[in-house]
């Protein structure tokens, strides 16, 4: 089978796969059209070393997708980091690298239409991967991990961010901070790699981190602070003290890991789906070598994604997502002929894949086929940059560059890489968020959930359910002070604010037999129960 005749047939099945649903329901289908974004919202502020020796403190920004229309308050939130080798884009050799990319917009707009909100993120940048001579290999790579590390922390700082703006500033963008997901993108990757298992000072004291010359750490935490950045220090400013910076699901598309000893099953480790391309040029499939893209400079080995979702789902971080790999579905069949597929790495002989990733293998080095880009946008981009910047960037030959470890880039590739990513991510999100409705399509039993746990806490009870002219809600420890009545597609039917009573009736008048979802606020506190009406 030749390849571009396989990648149609995987595409095409893909294809199949989104339109298997005919029924439109919420986090499984896109039930929403309009997209909201509000830009340039500031989550943090920390220490960029980017115009070393003069370090200063910036502003670190995100862009937020909400869907348009949609008054939901417990939605679930994908943070999305974007790639770029720890650098700005140009500077970094590359074309991608910023909020605005491609891929990152694309995502994050899928996700909104999904019913979630979405946040793209930027990250403190800086490294130096130039570096030569005797000492050359230290400085790359404890610059780089130094970078890794500032990234995870600004991931840590953003998660503060969200939980505060719920209990401080009456949860201005809707949003359930049980239902968190950290989504990283090639140098994205690293970060949500890291912030799922990077949680102990001695994780970074491995012999590979430790400077050949003097033996000490490359990470300072007396310079650098603690991986969560809430120890201040010369170059780090904790934001919103208080908060958790947990998270619930990890998911990278290319990228690495540290370390995967860094994985040890702990409580506190989130589960993780991968997505990898076999021959990617410059980050491990398995485990190895991480390549400066622009010299082809050695960095440092590190555990790529094969290697992270199998230590993973052998410690039972990954257990939660048990259902989801068993659905009849083409992507798992494919995923399951890839597991009895054997390859040879470097040091390493495998199979091509296990449950809870999805390997693409390219006929060639291939890195990112889920970018794309056009050369008269990138050249309009250069021309600023060179004006504004005094640089001497060359659009043509960034272009020519990129198509080395991209050869067929276009929109139509990306995204249909793209529909291949969303179809996998779906049912296991659905899964691992414990998200009603997508739930009980899929027929997947989700496990209790904090939901439940709010709701024995504050002592809700509901009755009759099913229903045939009202449901009856009554809390015993804390008053009702607000309920909304969704559809399974995710509009609101009714809404009642400003209760605040320990009971409330509500009627069923026009309502249509189906399944629905109240959702009711004590405060702080969510609960959502599903409503069936006769």
């Amino acid at each position: 089978m030749s390849f571009r005749f396989y990648k149609f047939f995987l595409l095409t099945l893909v294809l199949a796969i989104t339109t298997q649903v005919q029924a439109q329901t919420r986090y499984l289908d896109e039930v929403f059209s309009g997209v909201n974004v509000e830009p340039n919202v500031v989550y943090g502020n920390n220490i960029s070393v980017l115009t070393a020796p003069n370090v200063m403190a910036e502003d670190l920004l995100m862009d937020i997708y909400t869907p348009d229309g949609d008054t939901a308050s417990n939605r679930p939130v994908v943070v999305y980091f974007h790639t770029g080798s720890f650098l700005p884009p140009l500077f970094n050799g590359g074309i991608t690298g910023a909020r605005s990319d491609s891929t990152v917009t694309e995502v994050c707009r899928r996700m909104t239409r999904l019913g979630y909100v979405a946040i793209a993120a930027t990250y403190r940048a800086g490294w130096n991967p130039t570096a030569v001579g005797p000492t050359g290999q230290d400085i790359r790579t404890g610059t780089l991990l130094n970078a890794a590390y500032r990234g995870i922390q600004d991931a840590r700082t953003l998660i503060r961010f969200l939980r505060k703006s719920v209990a401080e500033e009456s949860n201005p963008y809707g949003i359930d901070t049980d239902k968190i997901v950290l989504w990283g993108q090639g140098t994205g990757g690293y970060i949500s790699m890291g912030a799922a298992f990077l949680d102990r000072f001695e994780e970074v004291n491995l012999a590979k981190f430790l400077d050949s010359g003097t033996l000490l750490p490359y990470v300072d935490t007396n310079q650098v602070g603690n991986v969560f950045a809430s120890t201040q220090k010369p170059l780090c400013l904790p934001n919103h003290l208080g908060y958790s910076s947990d998270f619930a699901m990890a998911v990278n598309m290319g990228g690495a890991l540290g370390d995967s000893s860094w994985i040890d099953g702990g409580g506190n480790e989130p589960p993780i789906i991968g997505f990898h391309t076999v021959k990617d040029p410059f980050a491990p499939f398995g485990h190895g070598a991480v390549i400066v893209p622009t010299t082809g400079d050695f960095v440092v080995n590190v555990s790529g994604t094969r290697r992270v979702i199998s230590r993973s789902n052998a410690t039972g971080v990954n257990d939660i997502i048990d259902e989801a790999n068993d659905l009849n579905n083409t992507l798992n069949s494919l995923n399951d002929l890839y597991e009895s597929i054997t390859v040879t790495l470097p040091g390493d002989m495998v199979t091509l894949s296990e449950d809870n990733m999805y390997p693409f293998n390219t006929p060639g080095l291939e890195a990112g086929p889920w970018d794309w880009w056009d050369l008269p946008t990138l050249r309009v981009v250069v021309n600023l940059t060179n004006m504004a910047t005094g640089s001497m960037f060359n659009a043509d030959t960034l272009h020519r560059d990129g198509l080395l470890t991209n050869p067929d880039m276009s929109a139509e590739k990306g995204k249909a890489y793209l529909d291949t990513v969303m179809a996998y991510y779906i049912p296991r999100a659905c899964e691992v968020l414990q998200l009603e409705g997508c739930c009980e399509e899929l027929g997947i039993n989700c496990p209790t959930s904090t939901n439940e746990a709010i709701a024995a806490e504050v002592g809700l009870k509901v009755m009759p359910n099913p229903a045939r002219d009202y449901v009856f809600f009554q809390s015993e420890e804390r008053p009702i002070e607000g309920l909304q009545l969704y559809d399974m597609s995710g509009r609101v039917l009714r809404s009642f604010n400003g209760l605040n009573d320990y009971q409330f009736e509500l009627s069923r008048g026009n309502i249509a037999s189906g399944i629905y979802i109240a959702q009711l606020q004590f405060g702080d506190k969510v609960v959502n129960k599903k409503i069936i009406f006769d």
